[in-house]
């Protein structure tokens, strides 16, 4: 499956993949798989504002990646959090503290289209 709204050189691996840390079981939000880089790219989305708790929670997962599902032709693992709210780049800052190159944060906005084209959309069915 190829995410358009990404790019054509996504793949959609999974969502809700366990994994098993420490006799735990943890879910990843998202897997993707970039060709072009190519490498594994682990999407955590969360609601509300960003905390440091978030970023260390993917950090654990990018790290496992890394040493047990990653391949050799494979680039490293990075991650994606996707939030409602990142609290500002200082909130980031701090709490990436040295992960820029493997964790990313995102803020995402909801994005309806306009009433208009919502009654055309229905009137042309």
């Amino acid at each position: 499956m190829v995410l358009k709204e990404f790019g054509e050189d996504f793949a959609f691996l999974g969502r809700q993949v366990p994994i098993k840390i420490e006799g735990e079981t943890n879910y990843i939000d998202m897997v993707l798989f970039h060709v072009g880089i190519p490498c594994k790219i682990l999407v955590e989305l969360k609601i509300g504002k960003l905390n440091s708790r978030d970023v260390g929670q993917l950090n654990n997962y990018i790290n496992y990646y890394r040493q047990n599902k990653q391949y050799a032709y494979e680039k490293d693992t990075i991650g994606l959090i996707i939030c409602q709210d990142t609290g500002g780049k200082g909130r980031v800052a701090y709490a990436l503290g040295g992960l820029e190159e493997k964790i990313f944060v995102a803020q995402y906005k909801v994005k309806l289209p306009s009433e208009d084209k919502i009654k055309k959309a229905i009137k042309s069915k």
